[in-house]
């Protein structure tokens, strides 16, 4: 049996967490929250710019043969600022990308400039967090993913639980409940308290839709709980893959 204890050291007044096992102790720095940040924001900053880049060749080696193209190849919140290239039916993901129409666009490049060094990317984190807990990011901030007791967490910790498990919950299952709640409220808001035409444009899902993209509640959360030292700087995929954060020594 494991147990942490946490530990303030007053010299440099960075938190220790005590892992016993039997009759032996290891000490391990908590990673900082802003290392975490920065990790994180790195390893997003390589995804977008390979995107950005397959998008720029995509869009040098691919003529557009309708005039009809009004609007960008991706919509808001996720990849819009990525393309100038249009057209008549965007997409919200990178997975939308596979299905565009053939009549206007050229999928298999798609596939070659944009999906595939996404992919190749994917899975080069996805081998390097299994084995190491490292993500480039993580590497590079000198942090890595742990169990709570000590261990490698392995694929299941690192990438299936604290990624795409938590994913799924949150972006699927928790934004159809959000979304159900809030268009019930703006409903009851709108149409019967004010009331409100709700043949005006203005009133649609799409209205919702923003609300939840412009106002992450989930990510605003796990943001706050990255600064609590009292649960480790533990967030929710820490807590539903049972892992921490640590500075790794050098």
């Amino acid at each position: 049996m494991v147990n942490t204890q946490q530990h303030s050291d007053s010299n440099n007044n960075q938190s220790k967490l005590f892992m016993t096992e039997s009759h032996s102790s290891v000490a391990v720095e908590l990673a900082s929250p802003w290392r975490r940040i920065a990790a994180y924001l790195i390893n997003n900053a390589i995804y977008y710019s390979i995107i950005f880049i397959g998008l720029r060749i995509y869009n040098a080696t691919f003529d557009f043969e309708s005039e009809d193209l009004g609007q960008n190849i991706v919509l808001p919140f996720e990849l819009w600022f990525l393309s100038d290239y249009e057209s008549t039916e965007p997409v919200s993901s990178i997975l939308g990308l596979l299905f565009l129409p053939e009549e206007t666009h050229d999928l298999s490049s798609i596939f070659l400039y944009i999906i595939l060094p996404v992919a190749i990317f994917a899975l080069w984190q996805t081998i390097q967090m299994s084995i190491t807990g490292q993500s480039i990011g993580k590497r590079l901030m000198g942090i890595k993913v742990i169990g709570i007791y000590g261990q490698n967490p392995g694929f299941v910790g690192t990438v299936l639980l604290r990624e795409i498990i938590f994913k799924i919950i949150s972006h699927i299952i928790l934004y159809i409940i959000l979304y159900i709640i809030l268009y019930i409220i703006l409903y009851i808001i709108l149409y019967i308290i004010l009331p409100f035409d709700l043949n005006n444009s203005f009133w649609s899902p799409r209205l919702v839709k923003c609300i939840l993209f412009n106002f992450p509640l989930l990510a605003i959360f796990c943001l706050i709980m990255l600064f609590l030292k009292n649960i480790n700087y533990r967030t929710l995929q820490d807590y539903l893959a049972k892992t921490i954060v640590i500075k790794v020594e050098k």
